[in-house]
C-alpha cells in the first residue's frame, strides 16, 4: 500500500493499515478537530447471480467542519467498486472513467442528487 496519498491538495497521512480492516489516512492540516479522513476497505465477495468471486473495494472520505456554534458537522461520501475476478482491466477502466465523469460534472448534485427519490 502507498503510505501517504494526496488528492485535491489534501495530504492524507497513513495512520494504519490492516489486512482485515483496510487502511486509514488522515489530514489535520486545517485543524486537529477538523480532520479529513480517507478509509479504504477491501472485502472478498461472490456474486449471488453469477457465482463469480471478486473483490469489493470501498473508498470513504469523511470531513469535519465546525459551525458558527462551534459544533462539529460531519460529512462523508463513499464509493464501492466491485471487481469480479473475470473482469478485464479495460472494462474496469471504462467504469471508473464513467464514474469520474459523472462526479466531475458541475451540475451533478443540483441536477441529479437533489431530484432523486
Amino acid at each position: 500500500m502507498n503510505a501517504d496519498l494526496t488528492f485535491n491538495s489534501v495530504v492524507f497521512k497513513k495512520s494504519w493499515d490492516d489486512a482485515d480492516k483496510g487502511s486509514y489516512r488522515q489530514s489535520i492540516a486545517r485543524a486537529l478537530n477538523e480532520p479529513d479522513v480517507l478509509t479504504i476497505r477491501s472485502t472478498p465477495y461472490v456474486d449471488s447471480k453469477t457465482k463469480v468471486p471478486g473483490t469489493m473495494r470501498t473508498f470513504r472520505v469523511d470531513r469535519v467542519e465546525i459551525d458558527a456554534n462551534l459544533q462539529p458537522i460531519n460529512q462523508s461520501i463513499s464509493c464501492t467498486l466491485r471487481v469480479p475476478q473475470t473482469a478485464l482491466q479495460a472494462d474496469i477502466d471504462t467504469l471508473v472513467a464513467t464514474f469520474k465523469a459523472i462526479v466531475a460534472d458541475a451540475n451533478f448534485i443540483t441536477n441529479v442528487l437533489n431530484n432523486e427519490q
